[in-house]
This record gives structure tokens, C-alpha cells and sequence, in this order.
């Protein structure tokens, strides 16, 4: 039995989903590929535009983010500037989040013309890497088209999930400006996904805790799922439950144990949220169990902004995206109606 003092953990946060490793193993010549689009930017010549697609949870934010920390140590004439468009998806909203990265602080009663206008001015003095995520999320393209209009030397990368819809839904005029280069990630197959799962174990568990069974089983389990940031929960939720019962090992039982639950997790946290929606989030954890229609009058009495379709819009995209559960109820006093439900870690 474990010590007060004792516990299976070594580096607990090396199982973040937002960890970034040293060396992003397999995803190399990914990252090579997409380096190659920035290159001319050394030269004081435009670079070329990338589209990065694949499913979800196999390395392309990842990838992006480790091209982007090494141009922040390369060099001071590149400026690398990175938009989650889950968080940020108007034109608007992005030309304010870029003008924070810009330390740009008079934003205030100015037009998105206005504010890119501004980082234009600021860009242009060198060069600037644009990356897009979860672009698929934003509601407007316009951003697209006043970069390659205003910014001389820059590249664009643009992540998502669904390489045809985001294709279909870039207008022509936006298209040809941008002239997108592919670079696809594939899922990781059956070896990589140990590699991968190892190289944290090793790091985030004490020596010999994860028991070799236990290991297998998860690795297994992740690479049925295709997704590595559920490999890093299993992990997590099996160590935890180890830990719970004051075991010295991670056994082949608790991965077993927290199993069931895996799936039902968000695999984001809350910060990919915009602040509306982590809003409502944050309602939907105190009010658990709650109508929507309840949900909506106590979002009212805090001030909420929203209408009540954007607000069921706001649901409907959490509960995609497994932040929480929405169950139909059906009969009671004001006939059948839906209740929210929080997904917790």
C-alpha cells in the first residue's frame, strides 16, 4: 500500500492534452512538409498557403504549434500568430485576438476593417505566420481574403477536421488568392500509438507502475478509438483510480474499471471555448440535471446576452462536442423537454 506521501504519478501533466512534447514522434514529415510553405518568409518572399486536415486528436495542432514555438526561438523577423477558431469564429472576434497577440490595445470602438488595418501596418514591417484552427468553426471567411488583400508576406495554415466541407464552403474569390497546398495526417497505426503511449508513460508514471498487461490493454483500446488524446485520458483516469485505492501499480482491472466513463469525457477543455459558451458551460455544471428551457431562464437572470436560439445553438455544440450529455424527457407537467447534463473529468 502507498504512503501518504507516495503516489503513481512521476509528471502527472505530461498526460495534458495540451503537453507539447520536444520531438513530435511519426509526424516529422509533416511537419517538414509544412515548414517547406514558410521557407520563402526567410527570404523576404511570400510563402505558400496550407491546408492541414485529418481526424481528430492524431497530431496536426500539435505539429502546427511546435512549427510555430520554433520560428518564436528562430527568429524575430517571422511573427507567428495563432487563431482558434472555435474560440474566435467572426471576422471580428479574430482581428481582436490578433491584435492582443500584437499588443495592440486600442481596439476599442473600432471596425474589424479598422483593426486589420492596424495589423497590417504592424505585420508588414516583417513577415507573419498565420495559423487557422478548427477553421471549419468560424462563421466568416472575410479574414481570409483581407489577409491575402493587405499583408505582404505572409503564409496561412488552415486546420480542420473535414477537408471537403471546408473546401466547398471557401468562396472562389478566397480560393484563388489562397491556392492551398494539402498536407494530410493520418491515424496513427497500431505501433505508433505504443510509441506514443510509451513515451508518456514513461515520463508521467513512476518506474514499473503501469504494469506491462495494463499498458497493452490501453494502447489497444486508444488506437481502436483512433484518437491519442483518449489514449492520455485512459491513462490519466486509470492512474487516478490506482492512486484512489492506494495501489502501487496501475493494474490490468482499473484500466478496465474507468473504461466505460472514457468515452463520455470531453477530450478539450474549456479554454477552447469562446466566453459565451464557456459560460454556459460553467451554468450547465451548477445546474446539473437542468432543462433547457431552465437553463435558459437562469442564463437570463445573470445577464445573459444571447436569444434563445443561439443559446440552444450553444447547446447543441457542447453536446457534440461531449462537454455534456442532453437526454430527452418525455411526458411530465409541460410535455417532453431535454435535460442538460455535465460531462465531468
Amino acid at each position: 500500500m502507498l504512503t501518504a506521501d507516495e503516489c503513481v504519478f512521476k509528471n502527472i501533466h505530461v498526460l495534458d492534452f495540451d503537453y507539447q512534447p520536444k520531438l513530435i514522434r511519426y509526424r516529422e514529415n509533416h511537419q517538414f512538409a509544412i515548414a517547406n510553405c514558410i521557407k520563402p518568409l526567410f527570404k523576404n518572399q511570400k510563402g505558400e498557403n496550407v491546408l492541414v486536415y485529418g481526424s481528430s486528436g492524431i497530431g496536426k495542432t500539435l505539429a502546427c504549434k511546435n512549427i510555430i514555438k520554433e520560428l518564436e526561438e528562430e527568429t524575430d523577423s517571422i511573427t507567428p500568430i495563432y487563431v482558434n477558431c472555435w474560440q474566435h469564429n467572426t471576422t471580428y472576434k479574430i482581428a481582436l485576438y490578433i491584435c492582443e497577440q500584437l499588443n495592440y490595445p486600442f481596439t476599442n470602438n473600432k471596425k474589424g476593417v479598422e483593426l486589420f488595418k492596424e495589423i497590417a501596418d504592424r505585420i508588414n514591417k516583417s513577415s507573419a505566420v498565420f495559423v487557422f484552427d478548427e477553421i471549419d468553426k468560424a462563421e466568416d471567411l472575410d479574414f481570409l481574403y483581407t489577409i491575402t488583400e493587405h499583408i505582404l508576406r505572409y503564409s496561412i495554415i488552415l486546420i480542420t477536421n473535414h477537408k471537403g466541407k471546408l473546401l466547398s464552403s471557401i468562396d472562389n474569390r478566397i480560393r484563388s488568392r489562397l491556392f492551398l497546398e494539402c498536407v494530410e495526417f493520418k491515424k496513427y497505426n497500431l505501433e505508433e500509438t505504443r510509441g506514443i503511449l510509451k513515451e508518456r508513460v514513461d515520463h508521467a508514471f513512476c518506474k514499473g507502475c503501469f504494469e506491462n498487461d495494463s499498458f497493452a490493454f490501453a494502447v489497444d483500446q486508444t488506437y481502436d478509438r483512433g484518437d491519442i488524446r483518449s489514449g492520455l485520458l485512459i491513462l490519466l483516469k486509470a492512474g487516478k483510480y490506482a492512486d484512489n485505492l492506494s495501489s502501487k501499480y496501475v493494474k490490468l482491472d482499473h484500466v478496465k474499471k474507468i473504461l466505460d466513463k472514457i468515452d463520455k469525457y470531453a477530450i478539450k477543455g474549456s479554454s477552447d471555448l469562446d466566453e459565451p459558451t464557456r459560460n454556459i458551460l460553467d451554468l450547465v455544471k451548477k445546474k446539473n440535471g437542468e432543462t433547457i428551457p431552465a437553463l435558459f431562464k437562469a442564463y437570463q437572470e445573470v445577464n445573459g446576452d444571447l436569444g434563445y436560439r443561439s443559446f440552444y445553438r450553444r447547446i447543441k455544440a457542447l453536446e457534440l462536442n461531449k462537454y455534456i450529455a442532453v437526454t430527452k424527457v418525455f411526458g411530465g407537467k409541460k410535455g417532453n423537454t431535454s435535460k442538460v447534463e455535465y460531462l465531468s473529468l
